[in-house]
């Protein structure tokens, strides 16, 4: 019989306590997205992006190895197979249990190889037009496999081929040691000596977004934006509390069958006076003079968008904010405008930032420590190029370029310290767009003036 297994204390804690785990539907990009719609978003994927990204890359073969950590079901544990490799989600592989290779070449070629146990689940996927199978056995292992994959990859004989590793980005990097000294075995020297990696096809085949994704970010966007507004104004001086905002947007969202974009303990995020991030809400009373930014984002089948929103508690006697409020928003707003009138396809996401930044900087105020802006989807901070400075924690995803139908939340913030509130307040703008042949389109109506709560 199989039984659940969950990693980590924290699961423990919640079982002992009589709190049954969620359900694990995926393990790394469709883990709340039903798996008939996860199958339409992969294939089109596949379909639209693969072929135009190989040869945007210049590489022959793309090649991704796997095999599920325990093989052998007298031990399995786990309610459903597990990969090391977090792209195989997206490639249909998701399934295999012992040794398999998905090969894709540039003129179109997809094959997969798998033992004859997992050939069924692949074949249903409909992503493959070759699948060559092998017996595995306690007698021959995956000794096949080795003889499929060296076969077919010496038939092919591409210039290239790129395997799943990366120093930059952790989940290009699936391929594991054992995988590769399979793989050199299997194909001889010469053809392991062309192989490059897979990073950049892995980072924007994630990225690229299908038209379904586009409406289900999209509708993430629009009803995050429309029920933290609505937070906003329903706050009264002196008596809404940080954490009541932040329980009337999760109240809002439960109502609409929405889920949290990410933690649930800080989504959304909610600022009232000095800045906080990654935090749980507090019990602090909103003030008069004090600065609101909440950050939010709910989770639409498994996609999400990432905004901000902002407003500013008036004073008695006040008509409009203090000067440096207003300058530091002023900043901000100038800083988002710039960042997104440079986004279109071939635009590299340094110069993007680069524009924004010195906005900020040139205003007198210190260089934020973030990027600029950053791809969303599956995850709040997604695959694809980012809209930043040339930091090394970025590696070489600040100069690939923007292509048609990514989404992105732009970001620039603004800080200055004060003393009456014991902290940094900050006004951080964070607005959705898609690119699009000509330019950039806001996929909510942009913040354009700092809302007043009187």
């Amino acid at each position: 019989m199989r039984r659940s297994f969950a990693i980590g204390l924290s699961f423990v804690f919640l079982v002992a306590a009589g709190v049954p785990p969620p359900p694990l539907h995926a393990q790394f990009g469709f883990r709340h997205t039903n798996v008939e719609l996860r199958d339409i978003i992969r294939k089109d994927k596949l379909d639209l992006y693969l072929l135009p990204l190989m040869q945007e890359y210049d590489i022959d073969c793309w090649v991704t190895l796997t095999r599920d950590p325990n093989d052998d079901m007298t031990n399995v544990v786990w309610d459903r197979k597990i990969q090391l490799d977090p792209i195989v989600e997206y490639i249909g592989g998701e399934d295999v249990t012992v040794p398999a290779a998905f090969i894709f070449t540039r003129d179109g070629g997809r094959t997969a190889i798998a033992a004859t146990g997992d050939r069924e689940a692949i074949m249903e996927t409909g992503i493959y037009s070759e699948v060559l199978v092998y017996t595995f056995n306690r007698e021959k292992a995956f000794s096949e496999f080795q003889d499929l994959l060296g076969a077919k990859l010496n038939g092919l004989n591409p210039r290239n081929i790129a395997l799943n590793y990366s120093l930059d980005e952790g989940v290009a990097d699936g391929l594991t040691l054992g995988m590769k000294m399979i793989f050199d075995a299997a194909v001889g020297p010469e053809l392991s000596r062309r192989v490059v990696s897979a990073e950049k096809i892995i980072i924007s085949l994630w990225n690229r977004k299908t038209p379904a994704e586009i409406q289900l970010i999209t509708k993430s966007a629009r009803r995050s934006a429309a029920i933290t507004e609505d937070a906003l104004r329903m706050v009264v001086p002196g008596v809404t509390t940080a954490r009541g905002i932040f329980d009337y947007i999760r109240q809002r969202g439960a109502e609409e069958g929405l889920e949290p974009g990410w933690q649930e303990y800080w989504s959304p995020t909610v600022t009232v006076g000095a800045f906080r991030l990654g935090k749980p809400p507090r019990d602090k009373v909103v003030e008069r003079g004090d600065l609101i930014v909440i950050n939010s984002g709910f989770l639409v089948e498994g996609h999400m968008a990432d905004i901000n929103k902002m407003a500013y508690v008036l004073r008695e006697g006040e008509d409009a904010p203090p000067s440096m409020i207003q300058k530091i928003f002023d900043t901000g707003l100038r800083a988002t405008e710039a960042a997104v009138s440079l986004i279109r396809p071939g635009a590299t996401g340094v110069d993007i930032d680069r524009a924004a930044r010195d906005i900020v900087v040139g205003a007198g105020f210190k260089e934020y420590g973030h990027a600029t802006g950053h791809t969303t989807g599956v995850w709040v901070h997604g695959l694809g190029a980012i809209l930043g400075p040339p930091w090394k924690a970025y590696g070489e995803k600040i100069s690939m370029t923007l292509q048609k139908n990514d989404i992105y939340a732009i970001e620039p913030s603004v800080t200055v310290f004060s003393k009456e509130h014991g902290g940094n307040l900050r006004v951080h703008f964070q607005e959705m767009v898609i690119v699009e042949e000509n330019g950039a389109r806001y996929l909510t109506p942009p913040v354009k003036e700092l809302m007043l709560i009187r």
